[in-house]
């Protein structure tokens, strides 16, 4: 059983490998990568098929997926910086879609996000929704994971959040109280297993045991940092002046207009279907952020 993963390198493309050579031979896993030379210092050292590929160009792509009977969609930007949400989210899934029918894969497993709906007034959500329409039209078996935000050794979100207790007083967006139901990337790398295993169909939204606020996001990152700050809530229009000024001045901010507008909608499951459909009982988030301080 041969398994293409695109973004082989990335957060979980890289834990879903790390899982998969548990019981299957590296060469029968094809890491789609954009910079090989780049990508050999982040993959799981094995003797992986790696290929070179850009999703963004179809012409890349081509032959990228021969001889594999399944294929696994990791690729997604979800800020707008070297690259825009259409590029990626949007013409880079249709191009692996069209490969994937084109190459004859028995099986497509798509990383898609909650809230992605082809109709969202916000743009990385309609991106999202729109790649992941092409790959539930597109006659190829597929299955799409709309997973919450995730955490575990590697995340790119709390850092990121751990950057505001430099401030002696850490600026909240709004209220605090926007929702969101962490889960571990290596409970998402289970459930991908066993999406290519053959069960679910359709559109999974999964989450871990824990809704919490954004609030409870904050304290869990002070408490895996093991820092302690006052905090200000601020309304949102009051802080996008500064997520401009990062944004100018920084590669990669902490917080971007569009991630600010995003706190307007819930990150939760609706139905969370990762016992009932996939049988993974996900760990707890609360006390799981204590990678931080060894970062």
């Amino acid at each position: 059983m041969k398994i293409a993963i695109t973004g082989a390198n990335g957060f979980v493309a890289r834990n879903l490998i790390a899982l998969l050579l548990a019981d299957t031979s590296p060469r029968d896993i094809r890491a789609i990568v954009r910079d090989p030379r780049t990508a050999l210092r982040e993959l799981p050292a094995a003797d992986l098929d790696i290929t070179a590929a850009d999703v963004t160009r179809a012409d890349s792509l081509r032959g990228a997926f021969d001889g594999c009977e399944m294929v696994v969609h990791t690729v997604a930007i979800p800020t707008e910086r070297k690259a825009t949400f259409s590029e990626i989210n949007v013409r880079g899934t249709e191009n692996v879609v069209a490969e994937a029918a084109h190459a004859g894969v028995r099986r497509l497993v798509h990383l898609s996000a909650i809230g992605a709906d082809p109709e969202s007034p916000f743009p990385f959500l309609r991106s999202k929704g729109q790649g992941e329409s092409a790959v539930m039209g597109c006659g190829i078996p597929s299955v799409a994971l709309r997973p919450s935000i995730l955490f575990g050794p590697g995340d790119d979100f709390f850092p990121k959040l751990g950057f505001t207790l430099h401030f002696p007083v850490v600026p909240v967006p709004g209220d605090g109280n926007a929702r969101f139901q962490p889960l571990h990337v290596q409970d998402l790398a289970l459930v991908l297993r066993v999406a290519l295993r053959g069960l679910g169909s359709g559109v999974h939204e999964l989450g871990g045991p824990d809704v919490v606020s954004y609030d409870d996001l904050l304290s869990e990152t002070m408490r895996g940092y093991r820092k302690r700050r006052p905090r200000l809530h601020l309304p949102v229009p009051l802080m996008k002046p500064a997520a401009v000024a990062m944004g100018l001045v920084m590669s990669d901010p902490p917080v971007t207009l569009p991630q600010l507008d995003l706190l307007k909608t819930d990150n939760v499951p609706a139905r969370n279907d990762i016992e009932q459909v996939f049988g993974i009982v996900p760990r707890p988030f609360r006390g799981g952020l204590g990678y931080l301080s060894r970062g």
